[in-house]
Parts: C-alpha cells; structure tokens; sequence
C-alpha cells in the first residue's frame, strides 16, 4: 500500500514536472513566436520601403520606355504621310491646294490613319496638314508644306521636337518649329537654331502644356 502510494506520488510529481516543463515551452514558443512575428513585421516594412520605390521606378521607366516608342513610331508615320503626300505631288509644280480635307478626299493618306474625317495617329493625336499652325491651304508656288501636332505637353514637346530622324528624312526636312504662348520658335538649317534639333535645346523652349510642333517638308 505504502508502495504504491510511493508510486502515485512520484508519477504525480513526475507529471507535474512534465506539466511545468510544457508549460516553460509553451511561455518560451510564445516568446519566440511574438519576437519572430515582431521581426517578420519588421522585415515587412523594410522590404515595402525597398521594393515600393523601387517598383515605382520601375513603373515610370516602363511608362516613359512605351511612350517614347510610340513617339518614335508617331514621327515615323508622318514622315511616312510626308512621303506619300511627296509621292502625290511628285509631277505637279507646287504644292498648291493641300490641306487635310484635300489629302483625305484624294486618297493621299493611308486609310489606316483617317477616322472621322480626321488624320489620327495610332495613339489618337490628331495631325493637321497645310501650311502653318492651323493646317491653312496651301497657295500657289509653295515648295514645302507642314504636318502640325498640337495640344502637346512638356514632356512630350520635348520627345517629339528631339527624336532623332533617320537620314532620309532629314534631307526633307526644311525645319522644326515649337509654338506655344511663351514664343515661336524656329530650327532649321544653318539657322540660329539649327537642325537636327539636338537633346536637351527645347527643354526650356516647350511650356508646360499647350503647344505646338509644326513639321516642315520640302
């Protein structure tokens, strides 16, 4: 009898031993898992105040890549509208009577860039052909004629009055002109600003919004 009470005690106190040890493990999990979920939480931040920045540029340098393209393709497609106005008028001595009406009524621009009765780009932005900023008719005895882009903002007067222009379109190219309401400005060959229109020369010549690229071809 004794014997076994002997045994229940000590079963009983190798199980209270038991209970306390899990219970420390228990307090010690807890402890660990509260400093682990502190360090996760912390780590968290620190990967978001990384990443985040860095994924922001990331946006910005995908935005500003796709934007330049379709720039590039913009000016390649009015150099391509050029030539075919080019071509149209290849055995006549001038360029007299062109305008937008008359180059969509005569077929001389791609259908794919008439919608509307207007010549759009692929991006929507609309083109005026003619002589001058508003597209006018053009007289008789002219030799050249324009392509107008307006409504541009800064960023995007800049990029398109400083693409780069393959060779053959520079050689008819007669000049690059930027309106807007802080002046009228004029590159052209041998001229005080001159062609091709260089990186970083329009940056303080383009206004915040509102202006207008006029094309000049030969």
């Amino acid at each position: 009898m004794n014997e076994s009470r002997k045994i229940s005690e000590i079963l009983s106190l190798i199980l209270q031993k038991i209970l306390s040890a899990l219970n420390w493990l228990n307090a010690e999990c807890s402890l660990l898992v509260s400093i682990a979920r502190s360090a996760c939480i912390k780590y968290k931040q620190i990967v978001l105040k990384t990443l985040v920045p860095l994924f922001i540029i990331m946006i910005g340098y995908v935005s500003c890549t796709m934007s330049q393209r379709q720039i590039s393709r913009n000016v390649q497609d009015i150099f391509a509208i050029s030539d075919e106005i080019r071509a149209f008028y290849t055995n006549k001595p001038d360029y007299w009577g062109l305008n937008s009406e008359f180059a969509i009524k005569n077929k001389i621009v791609p259908n794919e860039f008439v919608k509307d009765n207007k010549i759009l780009l692929s991006n929507g932005l609309e083109i005026l052909i003619g002589n001058g900023a508003d597209g006018d008719t053009i007289m008789p005895l002219s030799q050249s004629f324009d392509i107008v882009l307006s409504q541009l903002n800064k960023a995007q007067c800049i990029s398109y009055a400083e693409m780069p222009l393959k060779q053959d379109n520079l050689l008819k190219l007669l000049s690059i002109r930027i309106i807007n309401a802080s002046g009228d400005y004029l590159f052209e060959w041998g001229g005080q600003k001159k062609l091709p229109v260089q990186k970083y020369t329009t940056k303080n010549l383009c206004a915040d919004n509102k202006n207008t690229i006029i094309w000049s071809v030969k």
